[in-house]
């Protein structure tokens, strides 16, 4: 009796727990300065109503310097209201209090998995909630105080986000979601597992007093418009470090580039939504687990801002701020490579990897469109490259010589294009290991990949049914995925063989073609977005306007690949200057031996 009235007081409610979690989050992930500090910024800059210590929209729109340009302010205060709630997120949006910020700092920098058994909890079904709202049934009201926090708590949440709420209104009455949605889009409230986890690390699962469950099945939608500033945004903190200012990079979203920056994040959303309907679950995530992995990483340095007081420092003087003007992304601009198509880059291939240590190799405009100029510039580079070629659509009836002559050398049965590409289209490739002539077969390896940045973004990783990575000769062209010709050296192509999901480059580099075969069996994997026709068969013919090969590394790489040229050439010449001697009569018959003299022909005068 005793035993069993023991176990019903020790019956946590949502709100209990979220205190529990909370404090365990300051204790385990948080240095002692960085806890001070953070502290230090939120009150010194909290508004207060009825006792309670909060921050607004507009108080946290300023501290974190979003830009009016990209209108960004309200999605991120909802965000980090919905992200207050961890790890009940559903309840959310709730009030941006102390706890509510502590919570929500954590999860835009990853630190709850600090709280969590490792493998538990899946980071993108997290971005997913707190960036979407809710559409329902209509057999019960959602609670509009589900923090328990009393009217006070709930005005406070509502004033600063009308705007979100007004586009929920606006579209939930001509979306047929529930029409459109896969099984997997319609989930009931799926906290549980989030929780359990929590629960689990605070070894009080069996404390945890579940709640009724509801019968009502929601589906969570993300708005696409909403969506692209929010990536305009990811794409502008992509490489922004915790005490970097994001006036830093105050040209990325001038009035100039502007254009540019949302062409950008628009290519990234239309892999997640088709003609602008609303963004599910089933898209969202095959999306960016497949093709962008790394694109939410800027979200951490920004949110980091807070765990540097700008009033406090070791001696507990404040220190004058340095600014330094920072170092370029790039050290120079390509007609492709630029600084938002390099950050598109580091959603799938690691900015680490690219920010400041990206080497122009090759630019087929400045260099010649020539597979010999391709080999000087690129060759001998010992370190990953990544292989860039943008073009037009070609006609679906050829013009030009040109274009019918390459036409005829492709299967007379083609696939239709792929998405309207009025801006014109952009491929490339990652490959990880060096450049080499490809004579009888591809090089490569697992670690290669071919990707598509506009009109839509889709990254194609390699699959283990064959090793045609990709292959380089000067007779057959520049091809990924597809297996190499059989032809010989000085002949030209006429028939090319295209891979199931290749990307192929002709050997006079003035045409390419992607194309998509969803019956897969190639050396990379098909498409698995459910918008836009990805899964489908297509096929891209386009006239290349541009191609660019840039090298990962620094000087070190760039010296030893000089090293490896002048090393050739010095070889090269070494065997043209063999020394004949002066015995005349033992270098003719030398010379008749090897050829080069005899017979019709006199060899010159000796």
């Amino acid at each position: 009796m005793g035993q069993s009235q023991s176990d019903e007081n020790q019956q946590l409610t949502q709100e209990e727990i979220t205190h529990l979690i909370t404090v365990r989050l300051q204790k385990r992930t948080f240095k002692d300065i960085e806890l001070y500090s953070f502290r230090d910024v939120f009150f010194s800059l909290a508004e207060h109503s009825d006792g309670v210590a909060f921050w607004s929209e507009d108080t946290l729109t300023r501290f974190l310097e979003l830009p009016d340009a990209l209108d960004v302010g309200a999605l991120i205060f909802h965000a980090s209201s919905a992200a207050a709630s961890f790890p009940f997120i559903s309840i959310g949006p709730t009030i941006l209090e102390w706890e509510g910020m502590v919570r929500a700092l954590c999860v835009f920098t990853g630190r709850y998995k600090g709280v969590l058994k490792k493998g538990v909890g899946d980071p993108v079904r997290l971005w997913f909630k707190v960036l979407s709202v809710y559409d329902r049934g209509e057999e019960e009201e959602m609670d509009t105080d589900p923090a328990g926090k009393g009217d006070a708590a709930s005005s406070i949440i509502t004033a600063d986000t009308a705007t979100t709420t007004e586009t929920a209104e606006s579209t939930s009455g001509t979306d047929d979601l529930f029409a459109v949605a896969d099984p997997e889009d319609m989930e009931e409230d799926d906290d549980d597992d989030l929780a359990l986890a929590a629960l689990d690390a605070l070894d009080a699962i069996e404390v945890f007093k579940h709640a009724e469950k509801s019968s009502v099945k929601y589906i969570q939608r993300l708005d696409p418009q909403d969506m692209i500033k929010f990536v305009m945004l990811l794409l502008v903190v992509a490489p922004l470090d915790p005490q970097e200012s994001l006036a830093t990079y105050v040209e990325r979203y001038s009035a100039d580039a502007l254009p540019d920056l949302r062409r950008t994040a628009e290519s990234i959303v239309r892999s997640m939504s088709t003609a602008s309907q609303p963004i599910l679950w089933s898209a969202f995530n095959r999306s960016v687990r497949r093709s962008l992995p790394y694109m939410f990483d800027g979200l951490k340095p920004l949110y980091e801002h807070f765990l540097f007081s700008r009033r406090l420092s070791v001696g507990g003087e404040t220190r004058p701020q340095v600014k330094l003007p920072p170092r370029p992304l790039l050290q120079h601009l390509g007609a492709i490579m630029t600084n938002n198509v390099l950050n598109q880059l580091s959603f799938f291939l690691n900015g680490k990897n690219l920010w400041r240590r990206l080497r122009k190799l090759y630019i087929g405009s400045e260099d010649g469109f020539s597979m010999g100029s391709f080999e000087q510039k690129v060759f001998k580079w010992r370190a990953p490259t990544i292989l860039l070629v943008s073009g037009s659509r070609m006609p679906a009836t050829p013009e030009t010589s040109r274009e019918k002559s390459f036409t005829e050398s492709l299967a007379p049965k083609r696939f239709p294009d792929s998405v309207d590409a009025d801006g014109g289209l952009i491929f490339g490739a990652y490959v990880d290991v060096p450049w080499k002539i490809s004579h009888k077969e591809c090089f490569g390896s697992s670690a290669t990949k071919i990707f598509q940045l506009h009109p839509i973004h889709e990254v194609f990783k390699t699959s283990h049914s064959h090793t045609d990575y990709a292959y380089w000769n000067r007779s057959a062209g520049v091809g990924f995925g597809a297996p190499l010709p059989r032809v010989k050296a000085g002949e030209p192509v006429l028939h090319m063989n295209l891979g199931a999901v290749s990307l192929v480059l002709d050997e006079s580099l003035e045409f390419g073609i992607f194309t998509h075969s969803s019956d897969g069996g190639g050396a990379y994997h098909t498409s698995d977005l459910p918008v836009n026709g990805r899964r489908d068969n297509w096929q891209d013919r386009f006239a290349i306007e541009e191609i660019e090969v840039w090298g990962l590394g620094g000087e070190a790489e760039a010296k030893e690949q000089a090293r490896q040229w002048a090393w050739d050439e010095a070889e090269a010449l070494r065997r043209r200057s063999v020394n004949l001697g002066n015995d005349l009569e033992a270098n003719r018959a030398l010379l008749e031996m090897a050829g080069i003299i005899g017979g019709d022909r006199s060899g010159g005068s000796m």
